[in-house]
């Protein structure tokens, strides 16, 4: 017997602790990012947690609940860093181009390290309904909104091409998560090694050079 059964008593059900819950939305993520809402399988979800699956009933009542709590997760721990980061992007004393290629560095290593949660995104935003609209107002829009007076502004500026902020924030976090989830063909076609970060700048330098070139004239 597996010495994480043996304190378990008769009955009792597999993951019955105070962290399987945070393993169950972690599992969720990955799942319903990789396979979508009716491709997640409750089952296959609790196994990768480690969890009996009448743990997903017991704390989350229903798989339509268990996916709002996910994202009400994703929510809270982008809340979490919220000011620090509305800071950082306005910080006095720091010339606009450095803040928009922060900005934007940024978005990059939030996308770079939650993976699942790009996919997600991407998945539920070309949807229509209840759950896109809840990832657009739980997820998207906030986001969106920490980071448009940094785009306005360097549009105004020109060091970003003048279009709608909501396309191009949008085109701009979709391009991120294109380009991390290529990065394996990128290092192949480029014949170096492709680290994170080396992408990271590598798509900063791009953005960045492209921008005042391709700018409108201010309307």
């Amino acid at each position: 017997m597996p010495a994480n059964d043996a304190s378990r008593s008769p009955g009792r059900p597999r993951g019955g602790d105070s962290a399987c819950r945070g393993r169950l939305l972690e599992a969720a993520m990955e799942a319903f990012a990789r396979s979508g809402y009716d491709g997640a399988s409750l089952r296959a979800i609790a196994l990768a947690a480690d969890c009996d699956v009448s743990m997903v009933a017991h704390y989350f009542g229903s798989k339509a609940e268990l996916w709002r709590a996910m994202v009400d997760e994703l929510a809270q721990r982008h809340q979490a860093d919220r000011a620090e980061i509305a800071r950082s992007l306005a910080e006095p004393g720091v010339a606009l181009e450095a803040r928009v290629r922060r900005g934007a560095g940024l978005l990059f290593d939030r996308i770079a390290r939650q993976a699942p949660l790009a996919r997600l995104l991407m998945r539920e935003a070309a949807e229509t309904g209840e759950r896109a609209t809840y990832v657009l107002t739980q997820l998207m829009q906030p986001n969106l909104e920490l980071y448009r007076p940094l785009w306005e502004e360097a549009m105004d500026a020109g060091i970003l091409g003048r279009s709608d902020v909501v396309v191009a924030h949008t085109a701009l976090v979709g391009a991120i998560a294109l380009v991390i989830s290529m990065r394996v063909s990128i290092a192949r076609l480029s014949g170096r090694e492709m680290e994170v970060a080396t992408l990271r700048d590598e798509f900063l330098d791009v953005l960045l050079r492209h921008g005042p070139q391709g700018a409108s004239p201010a309307r």
